[in-house]
């Protein structure tokens, strides 16, 4: 694959920071959806959020898989898969324990304080603490999902080297430019059939337990597998990539009429029509993304490189935070959107003090980010076709 080592796609990284950083309004809108109890209790919701939760939900996890196997796939043409992975291992792992050991406790003991007294949440905490797998991972896994899948690819190109620099042919790639929206469809339509069969055939075959499920999350790398691989095909693809970064309306008539349909009958149809009507959204919507990200952030900009960096911070603890907020709004009589709206900007502004106590301090941001002096960015001894940072996706 050929490109221009003077062009710096900086959209790819502000895609990836977006988001994370969705995940504070997805979990503030999972907090006060309608009817539905989630992991902390809000004890009031609305419709509004129930909608906004669902339509987060639809692409943000499948374009962040997509923009992490493209990172995978672009490293992977500059650095060996053992140095690659270590680095992945670390840039990962580290935050992972850190978080498991010293974050999610206290957000499940938030979590249990919206249904119960002190002690009760205690007696609740411990119990579920010493049998739950789930549990424990919550939000972080994400991270267990990428480490499988980095270790994959890391493995793929070590005993065939041969995959770490090989692109689309030059006749497919085109052929695929010239008919995008179809070729992404085509694309949508394999990976809503594989997540609709592969996913209910795990569950099935009764593999939903505390082990493969709640601890090792087979399922999810099962559901986000499909999308690694995509993004992967896209970094091997120029023409490709470059069609998916413009506007197309029968993408964005496809990615609307399929999010309606999921809105309006997601809940009433079998899990695999579900799945599949899903995936055809997110497809949609991710390339809209990423189509939009190119055009408003492929420039450098100070304010959304702050944003790019201290991402994964964030997202590692904004979970805690959301749920002690809504916790103590509780006990706070006001309109449910306004104190929804509240709840997500102090989310933002107290995790983003977070962020910048994890930055002043070494210690914390080996722990946190997985960054330190002997850890140098794989982004700043690459080439400038990639953002400054993009290494952890």
């Amino acid at each position: 694959m050929t490109t221009d080592a003077s062009v710096r796609e900086h959209h790819w990284d502000a895609a990836r920071a977006l988001l994370m950083l969705l995940g504070i309004p997805y979990h503030v809108a999972m907090a006060y959806r309608a009817n539905q109890v989630w992991i902390v209790n809000a004890q009031e919701g609305d419709l509004l959020f129930t909608w906004m939760a669902a339509v987060i939900h639809l692409f943000r996890m499948p374009a962040f898989f997509v923009i992490a196997g493209y990172f995978a796939a672009l490293l992977l043409m500059r650095r060996t898969p053992g140095a690659w992975l270590k680095n992945r291992i670390i840039r990962l792992g580290l935050p992972f324990i850190a978080a498991l050991l010293t974050l999610n406790p206290l957000l499940n003991l938030l979590c249990e304080l919206s249904n119960f007294n002190i002690w009760g949440a205690l007696g609740s905490w411990e119990k579920n603490s010493l049998q739950s797998g789930g549990y424990w991972v919550r939000h972080l896994w994400f991270i267990i999902v990428l480490l499988y899948l980095c270790a994959v690819a890391a493995l793929l190109c070590r005993v065939a080297p041969r995959v770490g620099q090989a692109s689309l042919s030059v006749r497919a790639d085109a052929m695929m430019a010239r008919n995008m929206p179809l070729a992404l469809l085509g694309l949508g339509v394999m990976i809503g059939a594989w997540e609709a069969g592969a996913i209910e055939l795990f569950y099935v075959l009764g593999f939903a337990t505390n082990l493969p499920q709640e601890i090792l999350r087979i399922d999810q790398l099962i559901q986000f597998a499909p999308w690694f691989a995509l993004g992967w095909l896209v970094c091997r693809a120029p023409q490709f990539r470059a069609a998916l970064h413009r506007p197309s309306p029968l993408i964005a008539l496809a990615g609307l009429a399929a999010t309606l349909l999921y809105l309006q009958i997601g809940r009433e149809v079998h899990p695999m029509t579900e799945r599949f009507i899903g995936t055809i959204a997110a497809i949609a919507m991710t390339q809209m993304l990423l189509a939009a990200m190119k055009r408003l952030a492929n420039q450098p900009n100070r304010a959304v490189q702050a944003l790019v960096s201290g991402a994964f911070v964030i997202y590692l603890v904004h979970l805690p935070i959301t749920a002690g907020l809504v916790v103590l709004g509780q006990q706070i009589a006001m309109p449910i959107m306004i104190k929804g709206a509240l709840v997500a900007v102090l989310t933002f502004a107290l995790s983003w003090a977070c962020w910048r106590i994890v930055r002043a301090s070494p210690t914390l941001r080996l722990l946190y980010d997985g960054v330190g002096p002997e850890l140098p960015r794989l982004g700043h001894a690459a080439p400038a076709l990639h953002p400054v940072r993009h290494s952890v996706p």
